[in-house]
């Protein structure tokens, strides 16, 4: 395996482990409320929310901290250093035994795992450095710039391969989103202690070892999905420490990023005129601005050039932040509530437990493997970047205001049917919600110079962090409060809920009229 493979690979693992640190809390969320507070499975909405929007307070608190530590110190650094310690945070979470610990080991969780920006930057840094055949190299491994003539082929290549690693990078996230609650969701509460209580361990038979896990598990019935998160957390850690050494550490150097894009004229000519309007430049050289970020002393300017204010300043960045920032609000919205309307008794499907929605998410999830990636290429290759941007927008939304005929099916058929309903519908929704995420990354990432990247993305994630932060509160108790207009279990009946039906078509309704605007401004 190349270098430049293994750094992919390596990095697809970083955004794996981002998203199932998320997302991985979402099947047993309601659950560990309900077991800690003693609630019913209604009222769990809003305290199951807290879960999500503890880790995003963590995550954007922590943005720019990690972001500063990938720019002076190198993003191989960073990654392992998050990776390792989101590892003991997950452990310790799934160790608590009462909501206030666990809400404070979320946060904990989401401050180290804080470096979603630092990995978009690498994807894009990648395509770059291994496209050797754009320009030659001297002995002692400098670009030498060819024929202008030729630019416009070869940045249009250079497109074409970062579009394909950030799509298959971005992937992972989306994967991410789809296996880790199906895996959580199998490994939570594996001794039913939620229901059948503590006693049933006495009776338990077996060697010492046999009967020290059961004690374990059922004194933390939660602890195997976050067991799950800390082993590969740490072992993508060691992928990244041995796997990517050589190239993750070259990506710092952001001089051999501009030597390389010489062959680029368009985007050096952009790099110059955007330092220059922002009125940053303070040598007679402007290549000097990129720096070498591995020696800190040798640039000061690297890191003021690349200031927060200056990059929220540039109104084609602000739109595609802000496009950014209000998908990921309606998405974890939707991943919120999906299990929400799972388990409530009052939606028609008769309170599904853990493993069912772990089996649903599996479903969707091979629904998504198989198509992700081709679909993803083949509306790039046919609409662009920003067509791709559009399409997913509208199917990553829109189709979810159907889940509520899963009722319907539940009565009419039986709830296998109804299950794989759900998983068929999600699947697909996800293939194009992992469309805009790659699309919005790459189209964002071309709005400024390359010595910008990385601050620009730990923006994005900061603005990610709040909406994530605040909109999991907000469609948990837009949850309860619908499902409460259902005041009867409805599994013999054949008619939808008129809470689930209001629950979805509100949260359509908003994502989708609010998403046709902002990508107009695009």
């Amino acid at each position: 395996m190349n270098a430049k493979r293994s750094a992919i690979v390596a990095l697809c693992s970083v955004t794996f482990l981002q998203a199932y640190l998320l997302v991985g809390v979402f099947p047993y969320a309601a659950f560990m409320a309900i077991n800690f507070l003693h609630i019913s499975e209604e009222q769990a909405g809003p305290y199951a929310a807290l879960f999500a929007t503890s880790f995003m307070i963590g995550r954007t608190a922590a943005a720019h901290f990690w972001a500063v530590l990938a720019d002076v110190h190198g993003r191989r650094l960073a990654m392992i250093l998050s990776l390792a310690g989101s590892g003991f945070a997950s452990l310790w979470f799934g160790m608590t035994n009462s909501y206030t610990q666990a809400i404070i080991a979320r946060g904990m969780i989401g401050a180290l795992n804080s470096i979603v920006g630092v990995s978009k930057t690498v994807a894009s840094e990648l395509a770059f450095f291994d496209f050797d055949k754009c320009n030659d190299q001297n002995e002692n491994g400098e670009a030498v710039k060819e024929d202008d003539e030729h630019a416009p082929q070869q940045q249009q290549q250079l497109e074409q391969l970062e579009t394909r690693i950030v799509g298959r990078v971005m992937s992972m996230r989306a994967y991410g989103f789809l296996i880790a609650p199906a895996l959580a969701g199998f490994l939570a509460d594996p001794l039913d202690v939620r229901e059948k209580g503590i006693a049933i361990i006495t009776s338990v038979e077996g060697s010492v070892l046999h009967r020290s896990c059961y004690k374990l598990l059922s004194k933390y019935p939660y602890l195997l999905p976050n067991l799950l998160g800390a082993m590969l957390c740490w072992a993508s850690a060691v992928a990244v420490y041995l796997e990517g050494q050589d190239i993750l550490q070259l990506t710092i150097d952001t001089r051999r990023i501009c030597a390389r894009l010489k062959c680029t004229k368009n985007v050096q000519e952009d790099a110059f005129t955007a330092l220059n309007a922002a009125d940053e430049s303070s040598s007679d050289n402007p290549l000097q601005q990129y720096g070498s970020i591995q020696n800190p002393g040798k640039s000061d300017n690297t890191i003021s050039s690349a200031s927060l204010v200056t990059i929220w300043s540039r109104p084609k960045t602000r739109s595609h932040l802000i496009a950014y920032w209000l998908y990921s609000l309606f998405i974890i919205n939707i991943d919120e509530a999906f299990p929400l309307y799972c388990i409530s008794r009052n939606t028609g499907l008769g309170g599904l437990q853990e493993n069912e929605i772990g089996k649903i998410l599996s479903v969707s999830g091979v629904i998504f493997a198989i198509g992700q990636y081709k679909v993803y290429i083949m509306i790039c290759d046919h609409l662009g970047i920003y067509g791709s941007l559009d399409l997913g927008a509208a199917l990553g939304i829109l189709p979810v205001a159907l889940f509520p005929l899963a009722s319907l099916i539940h009565s009419t058929l039986n709830k296998r049917w109804s299950m794989l309903y759900l998983a068929f519908l999600s699947g697909v929704t996800k293939v194009f919600q992992s469309a805009f995420f790659s699309s919005i990354t790459v189209a964002t990432n071309r709005t400024v110079p390359g010595e910008m990247r990385s601050r620009m993305n730990a923006l994005g994630s900061i603005g990610a962090g709040v909406s994530k932060a605040v909109g999991p509160l907000f469609v948990g108790v837009w949850m309860a409060f619908c499902f409460s207009l259902d005041t009867q279990e409805h599994d013999s009946s054949t008619s939808l809920p008129i809470g689930s039906l209001l629950a979805w078509f509100g949260i359509v309704f908003v994502s989708g009229l609010s998403m046709f605007f902002v990508l107009r401004s695009l």
